[in-house]
């Protein structure tokens, strides 16, 4: 049920999440690494990030060459000193056996001693910390502006929904509202209500998709409840006998099989039905109602073939005072609001049975065309009430969230089956919790 609207709802909410980045939120110890004593110890040469470089310098040297191995003598350092293109000058005359070799020094520019070679090979790793103590201020300003800025969303538990974020997911919603049978209007005022709640909206980190769903389930709950819902127990209980309850609707919408519904309801609650077959323009409908009568235990008042529709349900308001009935059910020609002379035989109905509810019964997989159909029917005769019926099947559910606010009219029950019992009161929170489940 509602397949279409939920996929469309969870594709928003989920893209919104997405870029909030809390679809794999980083586990809590690994913040640490991230502090922000941590990144100047470590630029300051202080933190392990140095020491780790100070070791890897001792094994490879600059720039990748590995460190020597042994201690090089100066005829070694003499030859990796050369400079290229030119010759190396001859090694020295190898002492004789059983002489001492006599040591003479090399010039100082030529020759190096591992120690200073080592001292050398070192200096780069020192112009690390200088650069670090140069580079502390500029971290610090940066931290302030930068890095403190972007953690500070963690530190605080907060973040903030930006137009930016959130402006093209609500155009990529209000398609999807559309595409299930959403009206452009009511799509419109979805998408302008629920900027207007989220953008700059402060949310507790990991809570984006909880709050949307939340701020989404109050704008569509808003046009969906009406104030002007009812009971029809209620109502029938309150009024004066017999109550008169006119139903109209289109063809195919299920009006025969609601008002058994209607009836099985009423009689539960302990009061007294009689059934008026007014629509004498369709045979089986007739035919339908004596069925569920007989079923049910109720009379069921009908005529001829093509007779007044308007007499015969005088004539079943009149069965129901002599017979102590508490409430009529007048079923009504099931033809498009376009006939004219459908909407005049309504309205002649309505003056001469002054019908204390009138009902619109209508498929919910019907989409945009219900609102129309309803919205002509009020503006017409007036209704009371609309009855959605096969909300079972309804794959879309746009129906359910335009019709009242298009018409005015609340919806005051939903058909949920065939049976006599799959009928209930048309509950708002709770429709639109399954659209948003």
């Amino acid at each position: 049920m509602f397949d279409l609207l939920k996929k469309s709802i969870s594709g928003f909410v989920g893209k919104i999440t997405g870029k909030k980045g809390e679809k794999a939120p980083e586990p809590p110890e690994e913040k640490a690494d991230f502090e922000v004593g941590g990144i100047g110890e470590a630029i300051a040469g202080e933190g392990p990030l140095v020491e780790k470089a100070g070791e890897e310098a001792e094994k490879k040297g600059v720039c990748g060459k590995p460190a020597p191995k042994k201690e090089a003598g100066p005829a070694e350092v003499r030859m990796e000193r050369a400079a290229p293109g030119k010759e190396e000058e001859p090694p020295e005359p190898m002492a004789e056996a059983g002489v001492p070799e006599k040591k003479t020094e090399a010039p100082a520019p030529k020759a190096e001693t591992p120690r200073e070679e080592e001292g050398r090979r070192a200096e780069p790793l020192l112009k690390v910390g200088e650069v670090a103590e140069k580079e502390a201020g500029k971290l610090e300003k940066k931290v302030k502006k930068g890095l403190l800025g972007a953690v500070k969303e963690t530190i605080s538990g907060a973040s903030e929904i930006k137009e930016s974020e959130i402006g093209e997911l609500l155009e990529e919603l209000e398609l999807g509202l559309l595409e299930s049978d959403v009206a452009l209007e009511v799509a419109d005022e979805i998408k302008a209500e629920l900027r207007k709640r989220v953008v700059g909206a402060k949310v507790q980190r990991g809570k984006t998709a909880e709050f949307i769903r939340g701020q989404l389930k109050e704008v569509m709950v808003g046009l969906v409840k009406s104030p002007k819902i009812f009971s029809m127990v209620e109502r029938a209980k309150g009024g004066g006998k017999p109550v008169k309850v006119m139903v109209l609707g289109p063809n195919g919408a299920g009006k025969t099989t609601t008002i058994a519904k209607i009836t099985k309801m009423l009689q539960d609650a302990g009061l007294s039905v009689a059934i008026a077959a007014a629509d004498t323009f369709r045979a089986a409908a007739a035919e339908q109602l004596i069925h569920h009568g007989e079923r049910l235990g109720v009379r069921v008042i009908s005529g001829a073939y093509g007779s007044d529709p308007t007499a015969l349900a005088f004539d079943a308001v009149e069965y129901a005072k002599a017979n102590g009935i508490d409430v009529v059910l007048i079923d009504t020609a099931g033809r498009q609001d376009t006939n004219i002379n459908l909407i005049n035989q309504l309205k002649k109905m309505t003056r001469v049975i002054a019908p204390d509810m009138k009902i619109y019964v209508g498929e919910s997989i019907a989409g945009n065309a219900i609102a129309e159909q309803a919205t002509t029917f009020n503006r017409e005769i007036g209704l009371d009430g609309v009855v959605l019926t096969k909300l079972d099947c309804d794959a879309k559910g746009g129906t359910v969230v335009s019709i009242t606010k298009l018409t005015g009219v609340p919806i005051i029950y939903v058909g949920t089956g065939q049976g006599y019992e799959d009928i209930e009161p048309f509950d708002a929170e709770k429709v639109i919790g399954e659209i948003l489940s």
